[in-house]
C-alpha cells in the first residue's frame, strides 16, 4: 500500500534506529552495572524497559527517547552523583524551582547519544498514589542484568503516564505509540489484567479511545463518559481542522492555568517572570 520511495525512507529510518538502539542498550547494560555496583535500588522503565525486556521482535521497531530509571527515594542524590561523575554532567533545567516534579534534570554526556532522567515518581504531583513505586522496584525483573518492571507494571505506567502526565485524559487525545507499546506487552490477551484497568478511570478513559482502533479493548462497562470520550476522539479524526482548533483552546487553559498556579504559589517562578526572562 505504500509508495516505493516512502517504502525505501522508512526502511533507512528502521536501520537507523536500529543501530541506535544497539548503541542505547549497551549503554543502560553500562549504567545497570554502576548501580549495582553501587547498590542503588533501581528499575528501567518505558521504552527503555521494553527494549531491555525482548518485548519487540526488531530492535529498529521502537524509537526511544531518553533513558528512564526509577530510583529509591533515599539513593535518588547517590545515583545522579554517580551520573555525573561517569560523564552525564550537562544538564537540561528549568530556568526557575521546581518544586515536587517527577524527576531530575536531564543529565546528558559528550560521548553517549541517551539522556537520562532520573524519576523520584512515575506521575505528577497529586496522582502518586495511583502507581506504588515501591511495588516497581520489588516486583522488578532481571533480563541480561538489567532491572525492568513485570509487564502488568510497564502497562500501568504507559496507560497512567499517557492518561495524566501528557493529559490525554483531558484532552481526548491517544498517543498511538502508546497503544503499540499495551499491544506489544499482549494486553489484549490478558483479561485479568483487563478486568483491572476496566475499574479504574484513567485507564478505562485509555481503553474506551483506543478500542477505535482495537475494538476488543473496549471497556465492559458501559457508561456516558466512556461512550463520549470514544465519539469525541472519532470527531477529532474525522474533522481534523475543527478538531485542531478544540485541542488548541484546551492547550491554551492548560497553559494559562499552570502559569496562574505558579504565580501564586511558586515564589522563584514570580521572580523569573518578573525579570523579563522568557518561561521555559
Amino acid at each position: 500500500y505504500l509508495p516505493e520511495d516512502l517504502n525505501d525512507y522508512l526502511k533507512e529510518l528502521t536501520e537507523l534506529n536500529r543501530a541506535r538502539n544497539y548503541t542505547l542498550i549497551q549503554e543502560v547494560q553500562e549504567i545497570s552495572k554502576r548501580f549495582n555496583e553501587a547498590h542503588i535500588d533501581h528499575v528501567f522503565i518505558k521504552g527503555t524497559a521494553l527494549l531491555a525486556g525482548n518485548y519487540f521482535k526488531d530492535y529498529g521497531e521502537r524509537m526511544i527517547g531518553d533513558i528512564d530509571i526509577l530510583v529509591a527515594s533515599d539513593h535518588l542524590d547517590k545515583a545522579f552523583k554517580l551520573l555525573v561523575a561517569g560523564g552525564y554532567s550537562q544538564f537540561v533545567e528549568f530556568n526557575y524551582e521546581v518544586k515536587n516534579y517527577r524527576h531530575q534534570p536531564r543529565q546528558i554526556s559528550q560521548d553517549r547519544i541517551g539522556a537520562i532522567e532520573l524519576h523520584d515518581q512515575l506521575l505528577k504531583h497529586g496522582y502518586n498514589h495511583l502507581i506504588d513505586k515501591d511495588v516497581f522496584l520489588s516486583t522488578k525483573e532481571i533480563v541480561d542484568g538489567i532491572a525492568i518492571p513485570t509487564s502488568e507494571n510497564l502497562i500501568w505506567n504507559t496507560i497512567l503516564a499517557q492518561q495524566i502526565n501528557d493529559n490525554n485524559a483531558y484532552l481526548g487525545l491517544l498517543n498511538l505509540r502508546g497503544l503499540y507499546d499495551i499491544l506489544v506487552l499482549r494486553l489484549n490477551h490478558n483479561k485479568e489484567m483487563l478486568t483491572r484497568l476496566h475499574k479504574q478511570k484513567f485507564s478505562r478513559g485509555f481503553l474506551s479511545v483506543s478500542s477505535v482502533f482495537i475494538p476488543s479493548l473496549y471497556p465492559t462497562e458501559q457508561s456516558f463518559s466512556l461512550i463520549y470520550r470514544k465519539q469525541f476522539f472519532q470527531l477529532l479524526l474525522k474533522y481534523r481542522i475543527l478538531g485542531g482548533i478544540i485541542i488548541k483552546m484546551k492547550l491554551a487553559y492548560l497553559f494559562v492555568k499552570e502559569r496562574i498556579k505558579l504565580l501564586i504559589i511558586n515564589k522563584s517562578y514570580r521572580t523569573h517572570v518578573f525579570k523579563g526572562k522568557r518561561v521555559k
